[in-house]
């Protein structure tokens, strides 16, 4: 085999490995809970008092984090399902159903801007509405 053939070689597998590693780490953001790449329609972001931002897949990771470090953190912000908008949480209407966002933790809790939004997938998907799982009592 010729030195150009290897050459080829080695330079298609470094494109095919720049590529790979590009859709795997660098396209998508990954939760900051459990590493699981992040939908952006189920996207929590947790802004902490120092200004840095933790990005998560699922309201369930984001509260397991927020429970541990709840000293750090200034305010959370959800995304309404319906619409994509990114929202305070304390703005937000919570509903809990049978629906399941991510397969991986079991997460069945949904998030909505708009209340009869959410009042229309808890009859939908046999939900209740629920508290707001980031508020900040202080």
């Amino acid at each position: 085999m010729t030195k150009k053939f290897w050459i080829g070689l080695i330079i298609i597998f470094i494109i095919a490995l720049i590529g790979v590693s590009y859709q795997k780490f660098l396209k998508n953001p990954h939760c900051a809970y459990d590493g699981s790449p992040i939908t952006p329609i189920y996207e929590v972001d947790i802004v902490l008092k120092e200004k840095s931002t933790k990005k998560f897949c699922s309201i369930y990771c984001a509260t397991q984090w927020f429970k541990n470090n709840v000293t750090l953190i200034d305010h959370v912000i959800v995304t309404d399902e319906i619409r994509g908008n990114k929202i305070d949480s304390y703005m937000a209407y919570f509903v809990e159903s049978e629906l399941i966002t991510n397969e991986t933790n079991d997460n069945r809790i949904h998030v909505f801007q708009q209340r009869q939004d959410a009042l229309t997938h808890a009859e939908k998907f046999h939900g209740t509405m629920t508290d707001d799982p980031f508020s900040l009592d202080e």
